[in-house]
């Protein structure tokens, strides 16, 4: 009998040691928030310090909330002003960690609404172009790049080319700012490793919302394979641009790419006699 006993135990623990590991739901609920934002230059996307203290059965924590997602934490901070209790999901390697924590690190989107299984069920599917606040003007750049110094000098070369920069770290709310305002943009500049979205379907999602707007594509000098693809994938896509370095020949190829009609209206406007 003891044998067999033992036998059944060694099974349990194989069984428990295979079961891949999965998240625990912490009911949270809340109490207070910190949110701060300080301006980056040269970028549209600030950084944020963001902060919630709730009460759980394990006793008060602060939850500092990390992660990308700007329209998923405005989401939050809209539920979080209504309803004061929802969930937190805690990966079960970090359960004794979130549990003796006063302070607990996460990501944004793992806190959840009680009784659904995602934010979107919340909002309807133009959400995100409702949170957009108006660009004013029409002779913006988007820019999708992560290095900072990079993006910096880009940034300097469109100011100095008489277009607005606007730097986004995520391709995935870059896409997102040009669907709620595409007729703001005059054009897109992308490197080929930008995070959220893979730059192939970023392209895609943007020509299909506007097919002539014009996209400046890095791929890099020492990727010829993304050159090749990128080549294969916008081949019909006349608006697109292929570069190695985006920073060679910049202001050439914005002056280039962009159809500046709408600058020579509104220098004619404004003066009249130019127009002469």
């Amino acid at each position: 009998m003891k044998q067999i006993t033992g036998i059944l135990l060694i099974g349990l623990i194989i069984v428990l040691a295979v079961i891949p590991c999965s998240a625990r739901d912490f009911m949270v609920e809340f109490i207070a928030e910190n949110y701060k934002e300080t301006p980056i230059p040269y970028s549209n996307t600030p950084q944020i310090y963001h902060s919630i203290q709730v009460n759980t059965h394990t006793g008060p924590k602060l939850l500092i909330l990390a992660g990308e997602d700007l329209i998923y934490r405005t989401w939050l901070r809209q539920y979080i002003a209504e309803n004061n209790r929802f969930i937190a999901q805690v990966a079960d390697t970090e359960n004794d960690q979130f549990v003796a924590s006063r302070t607990y690190e996460m990501d944004v989107t793992q806190l959840h609404p009680v009784g659904n299984d995602n934010w979107a069920s919340l909002f309807p599917a133009d959400a995100a172009a409702e949170l957009t606040e108006p660009i004013v003007g029409t002779r913006h750049v988007l820019v999708i790049d992560t290095n900072e110094i990079r993006s910096s000098l880009i940034a300097d070369v469109i100011s100095a080319t008489g277009f607005t920069p606007m730097i986004f770290r995520s391709g995935t709310q870059a896409v997102e700012m040009f669907r709620s305002q595409p007729e703001k943009f005059k054009m897109i500049i992308a490197n080929h490793k930008a995070p959220g979205i893979e730059t192939e379907a970023f392209v895609k999602q943007v020509l299909k919302i506007d097919c002539q707007v014009p996209i400046l594509v890095e791929t890099g000098y020492r990727d010829p394979k993304t050159r090749q693809r990128y080549q294969d994938l916008f081949a019909g896509a006349g608006s697109v641009v292929l570069t190695p370095m985006v920073l060679k020949n910049l202001q050439k190829n914005i002056q280039g790419m962009i159809n500046d009609e709408s600058n020579e209206q509104e220098t004619s406007m404004d003066n009249p006699q130019a127009a002469l």
